[in-house]
């Protein structure tokens, strides 16, 4: 009998999440994108996991990202080392803050490419619609979750992200690759305070090697 009670509650359960979720179509998200709030800046706290499909194994790292209309950016892993990533409008840097160095690459190299695809994914989002197709996006209270799809075939496989409608920005976000690895970012504590372009430039004491 306690089974049985157990099998209603999970069924209505089920049902009344199904019954409150909104699937959106793509005009539909592009309305919702255009009503939420713009801003010079964002800074936001995250978590950043990398799952080997090889090994079967995870690793987790914590940091915080700055980013600065049209373009700059500022990428800061903090644990368990410190390994930032800078672009300051002109050049991509990746500074190591503990030994004081950093190389500089061209802003379209490869270097910069996955975080820039990556930065494109949190605050680009209409701009995706273009290079990627929509598989489903629903929306739950104040969540929705959407899934996407390349249109020309690549090293990502999909895309997963989570738009928090109340705080307007992107609280989620996963790359799944054609290689069975996986990068997934979970972001929080987003401020949209106004951020000097000081912060893109190296310390003066920073050893700097060019790459090509």
């Amino acid at each position: 009998m306690l089974k049985k009670i157990m099998l209603v509650m999970t069924l209505a359960l089920v049902w009344t999440q199904s019954a409150s979720a909104k699937y959106l179509t793509v005009d539909e998200l592009r309305e919702i994108q255009a009503k939420m709030k713009s801003s010079d800046a964002l800074t936001v706290d995250f978590v950043q996991t990398k799952f080997s499909g090889l090994r079967g194994k995870s690793t987790k790292r914590e940091g915080q990202a700055i980013f600065v209309k049209p373009n700059l950016f500022k990428w800061m892993l903090q644990t368990p080392t410190k390994e930032f990533k800078i672009y300051d409008g002109k050049s991509f840097y990746d500074f190591s803050p503990d030994n004081n160095t950093a190389r500089r690459y061209a802003p379209n190299g490869t270097q910069s490419q996955e975080l820039r695809q990556m930065i494109d994914l949190v605050l680009n989002f209409d701009t995706l619609l273009k290079r990627y197709d929509l598989v489903s996006a629903e929306e739950s209270g104040d969540l929705i979750k959407i899934q996407l799809k390349p249109k020309v075939a690549s090293d990502i496989a999909g895309i997963e992200l989570h738009l928090a409608k109340k705080e307007e920005f992107i609280s989620f976000l996963k790359m799944d690759l054609t290689n069975k690895n996986s990068l997934t970012h979970e972001f929080k504590n987003p401020s949209r305070a106004n951020v000097a372009d000081s912060i893109f430039v190296l310390p003066p004491s920073v050893k700097i090697t060019d790459s090509i």
